[in-house]
C-alpha cells in the first residue's frame, strides 16, 4: 500500500509509515518545519486520532495543513460522520490531481477535542467504554461484530440478562458541563464529540453539529431496557429522549470520577486513567473534501498500517 500511494504521489510528496509512535512524534516534526499542503492518513480512527495528536503536539498554535482522510479501518467513523467514504487510492490520486493542476482543494473545518494532554474527536467512558472492550475481546473487528453486539446487548436488556448489566455497568462521579455540575453522579455513560457517529451509522452525539465551535455532550442516565425505544432516534440524529439523558453544546467538560481510575475511549482507542479529566475545545481541522470529478464505486479497504 505505501509503495502504491509513492507511485501516486510520484515527486511531489513522500509517503511516511511510522512504526511506533515515537517515530510519528518525529515525522509530525519534520513535517512543522517544512509544511506541506496537504497530509493524508491512511487508517481507521485511532490512526487518525494518534496523527492529530502527533500533529498537535508538533505544530502547537501554528495551523495543521489540511488533512485529508483515506480511510483504511474498520468503522472510519469520523470519516464517516463528514461525509468522506471515498477508497483511498482514489481519494489519494484525485487530490495529487487537483494539486498538479494547480486547483484549490475544498476543506470541512472542525474542532477537535482536546482531552487531558492529547487530541481526538470521539470521547466517552461508561457504556462506550464498556461496549469497546466487549467488541475487541475476540480480536475480530468490523462492522459484523459491532452489530452482534448491539443486537445481544437489545436481547439481554429485554430479559434483564447478565451481558447487558456488564456493559451498561455504570459510571459514578461528578460531571461539570461550562463550570456548571450536573445534578445526578451516576451514569451509563459520559460522552463529548465533534462529530455526531459512533459507528453503524448511529448518532449518539446528536448535538455535535449545533456549533462548529464546541463540541456536544451526552450524559446518559436511562435504564437499559428504557434506553430501547430510543434505538432508532439515535440512528435518525434525534437523539436520546432528554428524560433518559443530558445533552448539551459545550466548551468545557471536567469529570472527576468516584474510583481511583476511569476508563474511556478515544476514537476508538482505550484508555486507564487517574483522577478527574478536562475535555475542552482543541485546535482546528481541516480536512479535504473529496474533489467533485471524484466517481467511484465503494470498496472496503481494511488496510491501516500506512499513516
Amino acid at each position: 500500500m505505501a509503495a502504491q500511494f509513492q507511485a501516486l504521489l510520484g515527486a511531489d510528496g513522500r509517503v511516511f509509515a511510522p512504526k511506533t509512535l515515537e517515530e510519528l512524534g518525529d515525522e509530525a516534526l519534520a513535517l512543522r518545519a517544512d509544511p506541506p499542503s496537504v497530509i493524508a492518513v491512511h487508517g481507521g480512527d485511532g490512526t487518525l486520532h494518534r496523527t492529530v495528536a502527533a500533529l498537535g503536539l508538533a505544530f502547537g498554535e501554528t495551523p495543521i495543513p489540511p488533512l485529508a482522510i483515506l480511510g483504511g479501518g474498520t468503522m472510519n467513523v469520523v470519516s464517516s460522520s463528514l461525509r468522506i467514504r471515498q477508497p483511498a487510492a482514489p481519494f489519494l490520486s484525485a487530490i495529487v490531481g487537483a494539486v498538479r493542476a494547480n486547483q484549490p482543494l475544498e476543506t470541512i473545518r472542525r474542532r477537535c477535542l482536546r482531552i487531558g494532554d492529547t487530541l481526538g474527536f470521539i470521547f466517552g467512558n461508561g457504556l462506550m467504554a464498556n461496549f469497546l472492550g466487549e467488541y475487541y475481546g475476540t480480536g475480530e473487528y468490523g462492522p459484523a461484530r459491532a452489530t452482534w453486539l448491539l443486537l445481544r446487548a437489545i436481547g439481554s436488556a429485554l430479559i434483564n440478562g447478565p451481558f447487558i448489566h456488564k456493559l451498561f455497568k455504570r459510571f459514578e462521579g461528578t460531571v461539570e458541563v461550562d463550570g456548571q455540575p450536573l445534578e445526578r453522579s451516576v451514569f451509563i455513560g459520559v460522552g463529548a464529540a465533534t462529530v455526531r457517529e459512533v459507528g453503524l451509522g448511529f448518532k449518539l452525539n446528536h448535538r455535535a453539529d449545533d456549533d462548529v465551535e464546541r463540541f456536544g455532550v451526552l450524559a446518559i442516565h436511562g435504564r437499559p431496557a428504557a434506553l430501547i425505544p430510543d434505538f432508532w432516534a439515535v440512528h435518525a440524529g434525534r437523539g436520546i429522549a432528554p428524560k433518559r439523558a443530558f445533552s448539551a453544546v459545550a466548551s468545557t467538560l471536567k469529570i472527576v470520577p468516584r474510583a481511583a481510575s476511569m476508563a474511556y475511549t478515544i476514537d476508538g482507542d482505550l484508555y486507564k486513567g487517574e483522577g478527574e479529566l478536562t475535555i475542552s475545545v482543541g485546535p482546528h481541522i481541516s480536512f479535504v473534501k473529496p474533489p467533485a470529478a471524484l466517481i467511484v464505486a465503494p470498496r472496503r479497504d481494511t488496510m491501516n498500517a500506512t499513516r
